[in-house]
């Protein structure tokens, strides 16, 4: 492979590391181009597959399906056929499509055991977690969970967002295990780890999960903290689910605290991402009396 195209590769992961996840895309595309003008297929393939893992970031992966498809079907690349099923996994995932996204995640745990790489397994083993805890099975995603966040330990790089990303999943699943206060402890220290490196793309969803285990803890005052920081970033970051989610929490946490009129202002700005139903004041009456922490569900 040319220099030119390794600059290019080392420069898109070093704008991922710093959360310019734009940026990232654009020169994993730039060198995709280049590796294929100089007839690199395999290079061109590789950075492909690097490109698409961003703009799933971005949630602007399902459009590449069919290349992603095509390269698992025709390469003879190991490595760039596992990236090729991952990256279309996460894509289906995205969708919603949890039967195509769950057959494409076995393909690439499949291929990351044939390549025997630390970092490929770990994330076939979160993406199957992911997938497992969707479906409310959470032995299973514990298990996934753990054996991610036990190969990422003596990774570096980017991989440090990553391992921080895997402490805040296992966390959110001790939490829901009856494992409350170590898994706030887990992600307390992911929260920590990408404060750390700066990486408010990845943040925001840990300090949603803070939200909602300071909450079930009764730690009204840390939950409210982590909850509106959360919804800042969500916001910022156009990520809707998880605005409407820490709306839900915020106002579950305000009325633990006797304040409805806070709860009712959480609630009325929650209204703004149903504008279809019309979110009436005897509809939040509703949401006031129902704990709203066995409503939400933090992993869709």
């Amino acid at each position: 492979m040319s220099a030119r195209f390794d600059e290019l590769m080392r420069s898109a992961e070093a704008a991922f590391t710093r959360d310019d996840i734009e940026s990232a895309a654009g020169l994993y595309a730039e060198a995709a181009e280049f590796a294929r003008g100089e007839g690199n297929e395999d290079g061109a393939d590789h950075a492909f597959c690097n490109q698409c893992s961003m703009l799933a970031e971005l949630d602007r992966g399902f459009e590449q399906i069919p290349k992603l498809k095509e390269i698992l079907l025709r390469s003879s690349n190991t490595k760039n056929r596992f990236l090729a099923a991952y990256c279309t996994a996460v894509a289906y995932d995205l969708q919603d499509d949890r039967e195509k996204s769950w057959s494409y995640a076995n393909r690439a745990l499949e291929l990351s055991d044939t390549l025997g790489e630390a970092d490929l397994i770990s994330r076939s083993a979160n993406l199957a977690g992911t997938l497992a805890i969707r479906e409310s099975k959470f032995d299973e995603a514990d298990r996934c969970y753990q054996k991610a966040l036990g190969i990422q330990e003596n990774l570096d790089g980017y991989h440090r967002i990553v391992r921080a990303q895997y402490k805040d999943n296992l966390g959110y699943v001790m939490m829901c295990t009856d494992r409350l206060h170590k898994g706030i402890d887990l992600c307390e220290e992911a929260r920590s780890d990408l404060e750390r490196l700066g990486a408010d793309h990845s943040l925001y969803e840990t300090l949603q999960d803070l939200c909602y285990g300071h909450l079930l803890a009764d730690n009204l005052d840390r939950a409210r903290e982590c909850g509106e920081k959360a919804l800042d970033l969500a916001i910022d970051f156009e990520d809707d689910q998880v605005a409407k989610n820490c709306l839900f929490l915020l106002s579950e946490t305000a009325v633990r605290h006797g304040d409805t009129f806070r709860a009712r202002r959480y609630l009325r700005e929650l209204t703004a991402y149903y504008p279809e139903v019309g979110i009436s004041e005897e509809i939040i009456d509703v949401f006031l009396s129902t704990d709203l922490t066995s409503v939400v569900n933090l992993r869709g």
